[in-house]
Protein backbone atom coordinates (compact mmCIF):
# COMPACT_ATOMS: atom_id res chain seq x y z
CA UNK A 1 0.00 0.00 0.00
CA UNK A 2 1.39 3.53 -1.03
CA UNK A 3 1.66 5.71 1.98
CA UNK A 4 0.04 9.10 1.14
CA UNK A 5 2.35 11.80 1.39
CA UNK A 6 1.95 16.18 1.83
CA UNK A 7 4.19 18.76 0.58
CA UNK A 8 5.88 20.38 3.04
CA UNK A 9 8.42 22.38 0.78
CA UNK A 10 8.70 23.64 -2.48
CA UNK A 11 11.87 22.87 -4.34
CA UNK A 12 13.16 26.75 -4.17
CA UNK A 13 12.38 26.42 -0.58
CA UNK A 14 14.54 23.23 -0.09
CA UNK A 15 17.30 25.01 -2.25
CA UNK A 16 17.42 27.69 -0.30
CA UNK A 17 17.65 25.83 3.14
CA UNK A 18 20.49 23.88 1.53
CA UNK A 19 22.62 27.12 0.71
CA UNK A 20 21.92 28.56 3.89
CA UNK A 21 23.50 25.93 5.42
CA UNK A 22 26.59 26.18 3.33
CA UNK A 23 26.53 29.40 4.19
CA UNK A 24 25.67 28.85 7.69
CA UNK A 25 28.34 26.11 8.30
CA UNK A 26 31.48 28.79 6.26
CA UNK A 27 30.43 31.28 8.66
CA UNK A 28 30.49 29.43 12.02
CA UNK A 29 33.68 27.64 10.89
CA UNK A 30 36.09 30.90 9.83
CA UNK A 31 33.83 32.75 12.83
CA UNK A 32 34.81 30.37 15.86
CA UNK A 33 38.76 31.43 14.96
CA UNK A 34 37.89 34.39 17.45
CA UNK A 35 36.49 32.26 20.37
CA UNK A 36 39.33 29.18 20.51
CA UNK A 37 42.01 30.40 21.62
CA UNK A 38 44.37 27.72 19.89
CA UNK A 39 43.26 28.48 16.47
CA UNK A 40 44.03 32.33 17.12
CA UNK A 41 46.92 31.75 14.86
CA UNK A 42 44.92 30.85 12.02
CA UNK A 43 43.53 35.03 12.13
CA UNK A 44 47.42 35.78 11.57
CA UNK A 45 48.95 36.72 7.76
CA UNK A 46 47.89 34.75 5.21
CA UNK A 47 45.52 32.22 6.24
CA UNK A 48 43.53 35.40 8.47
CA UNK A 49 42.97 37.01 5.41
CA UNK A 50 42.01 33.74 3.86
CA UNK A 51 39.37 33.31 6.76
CA UNK A 52 38.48 37.08 6.37
CA UNK A 53 37.47 36.45 2.67
CA UNK A 54 35.99 33.12 3.50
CA UNK A 55 33.72 34.60 6.28
CA UNK A 56 32.34 37.19 3.55
CA UNK A 57 31.71 34.95 0.92
CA UNK A 58 29.33 33.10 3.52
CA UNK A 59 27.76 36.50 3.86
CA UNK A 60 27.31 36.68 -0.14
CA UNK A 61 26.03 32.90 -0.17
CA UNK A 62 23.47 33.89 2.82
CA UNK A 63 22.42 36.99 0.91
CA UNK A 64 21.93 35.24 -2.30
CA UNK A 65 19.76 32.80 -1.19
CA UNK A 66 17.49 35.22 0.31
CA UNK A 67 17.21 36.96 -2.75
CA UNK A 68 16.34 33.78 -4.43
CA UNK A 69 13.59 33.06 -2.08
CA UNK A 70 12.32 36.29 -2.85
CA UNK A 71 12.11 35.78 -6.18
CA UNK A 72 10.80 32.62 -6.63
CA UNK A 73 8.67 31.65 -3.60
CA UNK A 74 8.03 35.31 -2.77
CA UNK A 75 4.29 34.16 -1.45
CA UNK A 76 5.58 31.21 0.27
CA UNK A 77 8.08 33.06 2.40
CA UNK A 78 5.33 35.44 3.26
CA UNK A 79 3.11 32.39 4.68
CA UNK A 80 5.80 31.38 6.67
CA UNK A 81 6.75 34.47 7.82
CA UNK A 82 3.22 34.85 8.94
CA UNK A 83 3.24 31.49 10.87
CA UNK A 84 6.40 32.32 12.38
CA UNK A 85 5.85 35.43 13.76
CA UNK A 86 1.83 33.57 15.05
CA UNK A 87 1.46 32.67 18.04
CA UNK A 88 -1.25 31.00 20.19
CA UNK A 89 -2.32 30.06 23.79
CA UNK A 90 -1.37 26.15 21.72
CA UNK A 91 2.36 27.24 21.47
CA UNK A 92 2.76 28.41 25.42
CA UNK A 93 1.10 24.47 25.88
CA UNK A 94 3.79 23.56 23.67
CA UNK A 95 6.60 24.95 25.79
CA UNK A 96 4.67 23.38 28.97
CA UNK A 97 4.85 19.94 27.28
CA UNK A 98 7.56 19.99 25.31
CA UNK A 99 10.19 18.05 28.00
CA UNK A 100 7.99 15.14 28.57
CA UNK A 101 7.56 14.61 24.99
CA UNK A 102 11.31 15.22 23.63
CA UNK A 103 12.88 13.39 26.61
CA UNK A 104 10.96 11.00 27.14
CA UNK A 105 8.22 10.79 24.28
CA UNK A 106 5.05 11.39 26.34
CA UNK A 107 2.72 13.37 23.70
CA UNK A 108 0.07 13.12 25.96
CA UNK A 109 -0.31 17.13 26.61
CA UNK A 110 1.02 17.98 23.62
CA UNK A 111 -1.72 20.23 21.80
CA UNK A 112 -2.02 20.66 18.51
CA UNK A 113 0.33 22.55 16.26
CA UNK A 114 0.79 24.27 13.23
CA UNK A 115 2.86 23.51 9.92
CA UNK A 116 5.65 24.79 12.18
CA UNK A 117 5.85 24.02 16.06
CA UNK A 118 6.51 26.11 18.63
CA UNK A 119 10.05 24.75 19.10
CA UNK A 120 10.48 25.62 15.21
CA UNK A 121 9.22 28.77 15.37
CA UNK A 122 11.60 29.77 17.79
CA UNK A 123 14.32 28.47 15.56
CA UNK A 124 13.34 30.39 12.90
CA UNK A 125 13.05 33.37 14.76
CA UNK A 126 16.30 33.25 15.58
CA UNK A 127 17.71 33.09 12.07
CA UNK A 128 15.39 35.49 11.04
CA UNK A 129 15.92 38.45 13.92
CA UNK A 130 20.07 36.74 14.84
CA UNK A 131 20.24 37.22 11.12
CA UNK A 132 19.52 40.89 10.41
CA UNK A 133 21.42 41.07 13.76
CA UNK A 134 24.48 39.88 12.07
CA UNK A 135 23.93 41.39 8.89
CA UNK A 136 23.72 44.84 9.99
CA UNK A 137 26.46 44.83 12.32
CA UNK A 138 28.50 42.75 10.03
CA UNK A 139 28.37 45.79 7.73
CA UNK A 140 29.46 47.96 9.75
CA UNK A 141 32.34 46.02 11.31
CA UNK A 142 33.26 45.66 7.80
CA UNK A 143 32.67 48.95 6.42
CA UNK A 144 32.50 51.17 8.98
CA UNK A 145 35.91 50.45 10.85
CA UNK A 146 37.83 53.76 11.10
CA UNK A 147 35.22 55.27 9.52
CA UNK A 148 32.07 55.26 12.69
CA UNK A 149 32.62 56.14 15.71
CA UNK A 150 34.80 54.26 18.08
CA UNK A 151 31.57 53.49 20.10
CA UNK A 152 29.07 52.16 17.48
CA UNK A 153 31.73 50.27 15.92
CA UNK A 154 31.96 48.32 19.76
CA UNK A 155 28.67 48.21 19.89
CA UNK A 156 28.57 46.32 16.34
CA UNK A 157 31.43 43.98 17.52
CA UNK A 158 29.50 43.08 20.89
CA UNK A 159 25.77 42.50 18.90
CA UNK A 160 27.22 40.61 16.04
CA UNK A 161 29.09 38.36 18.84
CA UNK A 162 25.76 38.11 20.45
CA UNK A 163 24.15 37.11 18.10
CA UNK A 164 26.18 34.94 16.11
CA UNK A 165 26.23 32.70 19.94
CA UNK A 166 22.74 32.47 19.86
CA UNK A 167 22.46 31.72 16.69
CA UNK A 168 25.07 28.97 16.90
CA UNK A 169 23.66 27.52 20.15
CA UNK A 170 20.36 27.26 18.56
CA UNK A 171 21.75 25.89 15.16
CA UNK A 172 23.01 22.58 17.64
CA UNK A 173 19.49 22.10 18.94
CA UNK A 174 18.03 22.13 15.73
CA UNK A 175 20.99 20.01 14.09
CA UNK A 176 20.52 17.61 16.70
CA UNK A 177 16.79 16.82 16.18
CA UNK A 178 16.98 16.85 12.45
CA UNK A 179 20.02 14.00 12.40
CA UNK A 180 19.70 12.36 15.86
CA UNK A 181 16.01 12.17 17.58
CA UNK A 182 14.39 9.51 16.37
CA UNK A 183 11.38 11.61 16.17
CA UNK A 184 12.42 14.29 14.20
CA UNK A 185 13.42 12.18 11.25
CA UNK A 186 10.51 12.90 8.59
CA UNK A 187 11.25 17.12 9.73
CA UNK A 188 14.71 15.74 7.41
CA UNK A 189 13.54 13.77 4.69
CA UNK A 190 10.54 16.37 4.29
CA UNK A 191 13.91 18.92 3.55
CA UNK A 192 15.50 16.61 1.96
CA UNK A 193 12.67 15.33 -0.71
CA UNK A 194 9.65 18.05 0.11
CA UNK A 195 7.00 15.83 1.55
CA UNK A 196 5.37 14.43 4.63
CA UNK A 197 4.01 11.40 5.53
CA UNK A 198 0.31 12.03 5.61
CA UNK A 199 -0.22 10.02 9.05
CA UNK A 200 3.19 11.90 10.37
CA UNK A 201 1.47 15.83 9.75
CA UNK A 202 -1.74 14.21 11.13
CA UNK A 203 -0.41 13.38 14.36
CA UNK A 204 2.08 16.25 14.70
CA UNK A 205 0.95 19.14 12.75
CA UNK A 206 -2.51 18.69 13.36
CA UNK A 207 -3.46 22.77 12.99
CA UNK A 208 -2.11 22.71 9.90
CA UNK A 209 -3.12 19.48 8.48
CA UNK A 210 -6.89 20.51 9.10
CA UNK A 211 -5.98 23.87 7.36
CA UNK A 212 -5.69 21.68 4.46
CA UNK A 213 -8.36 20.13 4.60
CA UNK A 214 -10.64 22.51 4.91
CA UNK A 215 -9.10 24.51 1.82
CA UNK A 216 -9.88 21.32 -0.33
CA UNK A 217 -13.47 21.50 0.96
CA UNK A 218 -13.20 24.39 0.08
CA UNK A 219 -12.16 24.25 -3.86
Amino acid sequence: MVKRTILAFSTAQRFVHWLIVVAFSLLVLTGMVLYVPQLWPLAQGEAGMLLRLSHRWGVIIAFVATLIYIIFDLRGLATSMKRIFTWSPDDMGWLRAAPAYYFFGDDSAMPPQDKFNTGQKLWYLTVVIGGLVLFITGLLIWFGKGSIPAGLFRWSVFLHDLAAIAVSAFFLVHLYLAIAHPMMRAGLDAIRFGFFPEEYVKHHHAKWYEEGMRSKESE
